[in-house]
């Protein structure tokens, strides 16, 4: 029954995504490829295609900036304190606002990565959720669901436990505690089942 529910939420989940934005940057920020989808959603990238100069094109400042956070939590990684991807959103007041998650690619070297692969997906839609009848519905605790509304507003595990005060750990912790309870395996899965 468990599976059954995951594998209907991912299929849910599927047909509702548009193909994402794909930018593939080298270790000094350079943009090497994006697709269409990332020209369309960054006009940024357009303006500096049409300028480039020497095969380099400049990628917008909040794209270099997630690239430098990915790089600076290399050092965790290092000290075996696990990796996770680096979040952000992109917000315009010309556009709608969308989420960019930051990777290493390529590791070919002695396993050091070679690129970052930066995805920019849309954001849905805002619709109103009644958190309270979630609370009830999912038996949430009060904590569970501030990481719950969190979650919903795009947060990763480090801007979570910033905003709540507690360790990155805890908030893990919380974020397992509300997919065991909603009976889902991601976070994709979460934010389909409150829709």
């Amino acid at each position: 029954m468990y599976m059954k529910a995951i594998m209907s939420g991912l299929s849910e989940i599927i047909q509702r995504r548009s193909t994402p934005g794909i930018l593939i940057v080298d270790l000094e920020n350079t943009l090497h490829y994006c697709n269409n989808e990332a020209l369309d959603m960054i006009p940024d990238l357009q303006i500096a295609s049409r300028e480039e100069k020497e095969g380099k094109i400049p990628i917008p400042s909040e794209i270099a900036d997630l690239c430098n956070e990915l790089k600076k939590r290399e050092q965790a990684e290092a000290e075996g304190q696990g990796m996770e991807s680096s979040y952000a959103v992109l917000k315009s007041d010309l556009r709608p606002p969308y989420s960019m998650r930051a990777f290493y690619i390529g590791k070919h070297d002695r396993d050091k990565p070679t690129h970052i692969m930066i995805l920019v997906e849309k954001i849905a839609e805002r619709h109103d959720v009644d958190f309270e009848k979630v609370r009830k519905e999912f038996k949430l605790s009060a904590r569970e669901l501030e990481v719950l509304k969190l979650i919903c507003e795009g947060l990763g595990n480090k801007q979570i436990s910033q905003r709540l005060f507690i360790s990155e750990y805890t908030a893990k912790d919380h974020i397992k505690k509300i997919m065991k309870k909603m009976e889902v395996a991601s976070r994709s899965q979460i934010i389909s089942t409150l829709k």
